[in-house]
């Protein structure tokens, strides 16, 4: 039996980035923070719940770093010890404005400092270890309980349990406590308690080993001898149904942890890959463990009701960056949660009148409104394009909502919006929806896209990259100016051609150009200020402009393709806690990776894939509608990072294009690789 879940790291990419940079990527810059924001909470595949560690740092609530938004974070010393474990985390975001870490339960004595230094820090897919003083403190979780196990080396031991903490425990940036706390005893050792967090109404259970007194703001547990066991969960519904959850787990703690890792076993075992590079394994792995851990399967229990479904998916944190990988990634392999994130974004769309950007534990939706636009519905349409959903009528109607909702009129009315990026939004989510209306036969709505994207305003200058005169979020016009659109012929014609295309996609990723120095001081903001300038390539520290390098690919230099993405993921993408390039945002940058690795990438929004640079021996993938992908590279090697042929299903691909439906109805995808560029 296979052991996956042995090659993941679960602290990978939770502190300070390591990246190491050669060749092309040391052309580029890095415009985001220098960490990866992950945890090593122990969670499940798209579990509800998760537990870990509490310092109070930004923005997990894990690790000893203070606020920050490019080079490498500033720390507080403080922040190295722990205060005590928490619940539910974000993971890999940065500031989105929310940041959980809720129930904060803390093993300890009287003579226990506040914070304390962990020692012996150790952990799996599912489960948590380390030691606080003389205190083994072990965590583990199901769907909707986590589980605490603290064993004490001295009498005298008790725990408490802050039942109002919310959010970070740094200098300055103190979050707000829950309000309206009720705590009631149950028996015992039970307690349920509520509160309002970021306007939800949040319901806790906790039942214990031992004798629990409750005070006002807090629980404390004593009189279990040297060990107490902790089951705590979480809904949003009552405190009733948070105590189901635990007396529907009467189980050990050994057992639920065995659980969780046969879970993650399953998980993983959607992506069987060989390779004979062992580091590349447990690099594929732990990211594609990242990719995972986001977004939380509340199904049953959420603070939402929709109509017609159970379905309820939260931790959308940063839709504008996993729209393009992470979801593109879960329709291919991973059907049940997919098909839970779509019942979710049509039910908001419904309730709300539009789908919001991000879509977490908070009532103020429209909080990060000024990302982008239409995100919701790129997702919807590559969904269908990859079987998730079966009625496209129902997919284009709720676009149609989405696009013509009041807080994008500007776009309806002129053709334009503020942002240039908001225009290529919704600009080519209306073509990639008329293709869709089409498909379906519905004229009507077919049209209506159309008129919508032949009147969008031209934002393009006369060298055919996004003009100046317009602000660009996480990035400059030069990082939004090369992604891939429906109608790439029409683009490249309005950059004068496929050579001038290529040659600014050449000064975009530094060719012939002179290398960067990457920020490592937090307060040099002259450097950053200056590489922003320089209008370069983010180098896979953000998401901004992740796809650019498939934009080679229309121009017919697949070469160059190859070239920065081998050089992006061997050298950005390292090994240990600053493994990932920048912040991870909820699976973005992790599932880039496992994409490039297996060589192929879904377009958001469209039915299409483009090829890129494998780099293993075979990859066997269970696509979600049960099917196989036997991907095949031949001749894979550090330095054969071309690729001179690909045939799917013994067909030769043309362009190094194939349509994302055929792709899963699966087969094989054999890729014949060189060291040398293949003559076009």
């Amino acid at each position: 039996m296979s052991n996956l879940t042995g090659y993941v790291d679960v602290f990978y990419g939770c502190g300070e980035i390591t990246p190491r940079p050669e060749g092309i990527a040391k052309k580029w810059y890095f415009l985001k923070a220098g960490a990866g924001n992950t945890t090593p909470a122990a969670a499940l595949p798209f579990g509800a719940m998760s537990v870990a560690p509490y310092s109070g740092g930004y923005p997990t609530g894990y690790g000893n770093h203070l606020v920050n938004t490019f080079a490498r974070p500033s720390k507080f010393e403080e922040g190295s010890g722990f205060i005590g474990f928490s619940h539910l985390h974000q993971s890999g975001t940065g500031a989105i404005g929310y940041y959980y870490n809720y129930a904060v339960v803390t093993p300890r004595y009287d003579s226990s400092p506040f914070r304390r230094l962990p020692q012996n820090e150790s952990g799996s897919p599912g489960y948590y270890f380390c030691r606080l003083e003389d205190i083994e403190c072990e965590l583990t979780v199901s769907q909707f309980v986590a589980f605490h196990r603290y064993s004490f080396g001295s009498n005298g031991g008790f725990v408490t349990v802050d039942f109002l903490n919310n959010g970070l425990n740094i200098p300055g940036f103190e979050s707000k406590k829950a309000t309206d706390l009720r705590i009631n005893q149950v028996s015992s050792d039970t307690v349920t308690a509520c509160a309002v967090i970021e306007g939800i109404c949040i319901f806790f259970a906790l039942r214990c080993t031992g004798k629990i007194n409750v005070s006002d703001t807090e629980v404390k547990i004593t009189g279990f001898g040297r060990e107490c066991l902790i089951k705590l969960s979480i809904s949003f519904k009552s405190c009733e149904k948070a105590l189901s959850y635990i007396n529907s787990e009467e189980t050990s703690f050994d057992f639920v942890r065995k659980k969780a890792s046969e879970k993650w076993e399953r998980a993983f075992s959607h992506f069987i890959i060989e390779t004979g590079d062992e580091t590349v394994k447990r690099k594929f792995y732990s990211n594609l463990y990242h990719s995972l851990v986001k977004p939380c399967d509340w199904s049953g229990d959420g603070f939402i009701d929709f109509d017609g479904t159970d379905s309820f998916v939260t931790d959308f944190a940063t839709l504008w960056d996993i729209y393009k990988n992470q979801l593109p990634l879960l329709f291919l392999s991973y059907g049940d949660i997919s098909r839970k994130i779509c019942d979710t974004l049509f039910g908001l769309c419904e309730k709300l009148g539009e789908i919001p950007n991000a879509f977490g534990l908070s009532d103020r939706y429209n909080l990060h409104s000024s990302q982008a636009r239409c995100l919701g519905d790129y997702a919807l349409m590559s969904a269908y394009h990859s079987g998730i959903l079966t009625d496209g009528e129902k997919v284009i109607n709720c676009v149609y909502k989405d696009i013509t909702a009041p807080s994008k009129s500007e776009y309806i009315k002129t053709g334009k919006c503020v942002c240039n990026t908001w225009t290529l939004d919704m600009q080519d989510c209306c073509m990639n929806a008329a293709i869709i209306a089409r498909k379906t036969g519905n004229k009507y709505l077919e049209e209506k896209f159309i008129f919508l994207y032949d009147n969008t305003a031209d934002i393009y200058d006369e060298k055919g990259l996004l003009t100046a005169d317009s602000e660009y979020y996480e990035g400059t016009r030069f990082n939004y100016s090369f992604r891939p659109m429906v109608d790439m012929k029409k683009r490249i014609s309005r950059c004068g051609g496929e050579e001038n295309y290529v040659a600014l996609l050449d000064d975009f990723f530094g060719y012939d150009k002179e290398d960067v120095d990457l920020p490592t001081d937090p307060k040099d903001s002259k450097t950053v200020y200056n590489n922003y300038n320089l209008g370069r390539f983010e180098g896979f520290n953000n998401e901004s402009d992740t796809e650019a390098p498939l934009s080679y690919i229309y121009a017919g230099r697949h070469d160059r393709t190859c070239e920065i993405i081998r050089a992006g993921m061997s050298s950005m993408f390292t090994t240990g806690r600053g493994a990932i390039p920048g912040n991870n945002d909820s699976g973005a940058l992790s599932s880039y990776y496992v994409l490039a690795t297996v060589g192929f990438f879904p377009v958001a929004g469209q039915d299409l894939c483009l090829l890129g640079s494998p780099f293993i021996d075979k990859a066997e993938i269970t696509l979600s509608n049960g099917k196989r992908l036997s991907v095949f590279v031949s001749g894979n090697s550090e330095k054969n990072i071309y690729v001179k042929s690909v045939l799917f299903n013994a067909k030769s691909v043309e362009n190094f294009t194939l349509r994302l439906s055929d792709l899963m109805k699966g087969g094989e995808l054999i890729f014949e690789m060189t060291d040398s560029i293949p003559a076009s």
